[in-house]
């Protein structure tokens, strides 16, 4: 099929939208891939819409860079990149139920036994060929079956019609950096099962317990895969020190709406949190904390230097200025933001910037896994726009359309 002519107009986007650049995430596989052993398989995670990034176009990205095997949280987000023509094996992570189960044995989705009772309850009945990968819980608590369980369950799965155990993993509940007794111990924990079942004769070809902290901080853990999230996206796990050569592939542009003289004394925003104490210049951007923009997960101290950070940042923010969350104009200069952010708009204070106007873009920094689906996704390789996907349709400008 010949590519269309891209039509697209940037004035089509809207006045807000991310743009991804595709070649950054391929770069950060191969650079993830130069550090594993040519024996060790990669596998690119991109639950949650590829970390906001955009699942379908970040999968044919890292599966075309080298990625071996994808990961999701459900079936619903394998089934999506299925249905877009993505091949490559998919595991999902959370327990299915049996309706759930027989939709990924259809798909062709590789699912996670984390049980005795799923695998009597899910799989006994199934009747249709699955592979699965089995689940042990090594301390985080959150699924997995116990250590003892785990050779019953590779025995109860040997007699399922059906289903093939491909793999057996778990998930490291901290960095080493932070916490590297308790890790350690997930780690023992989990080649201990591992020996005990090649102790009974039981092999399992595909065993993985490192994510993207454990892929840095680790490396004699790299087993036969790992699984990357964060890294893909350039950004490193919370607690962990190293650094490697990662490219960001994630901004987010809002152009500025309106802009007016606040007069000292005047308020901005909800709740008159922010008074002007002289004449201050303020932007209107269409972005606001519905599509993401100042919204953190709650993290506890892990030192004083942590406390005394987010003191301030209460404190500031009691005066009506906000911290971590600046707005960058096309000139690089820092722009904060001012009053209480609304659900879908923000001001920002332009003081002394009176070369940016009304109609100007500024990059925005929003929480990307919380970044709205409203946003508009431009997709970008080699400086070029492939395709852009809207909370409506997504258009491919190398030949496909889909809504």
């Amino acid at each position: 099929m010949r590519a269309k002519e891209n039509p697209f107009d940037m004035q089509d986007v809207g006045p807000r939208w991310v743009q991804v650049d595709l070649d950054a995430i391929r770069h950060n596989v191969t650079t993830i891939k130069s550090m594993l052993r040519p024996e060790t398989r990669l596998m690119a995670v991109v639950k949650a819409d590829a970390y906001g990034c955009g699942a379908v176009d970040v999968s044919r990205a890292v599966v075309a860079a080298g990625a071996d095997m994808l990961g999701v949280t459900t079936v619903d987000e394998g089934v999506e990149l299925r249905r877009k023509g993505i091949e490559a094996p998919i595991l999902v992570f959370a327990p299915l139920s049996p309706g759930e189960a027989a939709v990924a044995a259809r798909q062709e989705l590789t699912v996670t036994a984390d049980s005795l009772e799923a695998l009597d309850s899910v799989y006994s009945g199934l009747g249709i060929p699955v592979k699965a990968h089995l689940k042990l819980n090594t301390g985080m608590n959150r699924f997995g079956m116990a250590p003892l369980e785990v050779i019953d369950c590779v025995r109860k799965a040997a007699d399922i019609p059906g289903l093939e155990v491909e793999g057996i993993y778990s998930h490291l509940a901290a960095t080493a950096e932070t916490n590297r007794v308790f890790v350690e111990k997930q780690c023992a924990v989990f080649l201990e099962v591992i020996r005990s079942l090649e102790e009974q004769g039981l092999q399992i070809p595909v065993k993985h317990i490192c994510n993207s902290a454990g892929f840095l901080d680790m490396p004699q853990m790299h087993l036969d895969m790992v699984r990357i999230g964060n890294l893909l996206y350039g950004q490193y796990p919370f607690g962990s020190g190293k650094k490697m050569d990662l490219k960001d592939p994630w901004t987010a542009h809002a152009r500025i709406l309106h802009v007016r003289e606040v007069q000292p004394g005047e308020a901005v925003g909800y709740g008159c949190d922010f008074k002007a104490k002289k004449k201050t210049r303020v932007g209107i951007i269409p972005v606001g904390f519905a599509d993401g923009l100042d919204i953190a997960p709650q993290f506890k101290p892990k030192n004083a230097g942590d406390l005394l950070r987010m003191l301030a940042k209460t404190v500031l923010s009691y005066f009506g200025r906000r911290v971590g969350t600046p707005l960058v104009a096309k000139e690089g200069t820092s722009l904060p933001l001012v009053g209480r952010i609304g659900m879908q708009v923000a001001a920002v204070d332009l003081s002394g910037m009176e070369q940016i106007q009304q109609g100007d873009t500024v990059e925005v920094f929003l929480r990307r896994t919380t970044a709205s689906s409203r946003l508009p996704r431009l997709y970008l390789s080699g400086g070029k726009l492939l395709s852009v996907r809207t909370a409506s349709e997504y258009r491919d400008f190398r030949g496909e359309y889909y809504s």
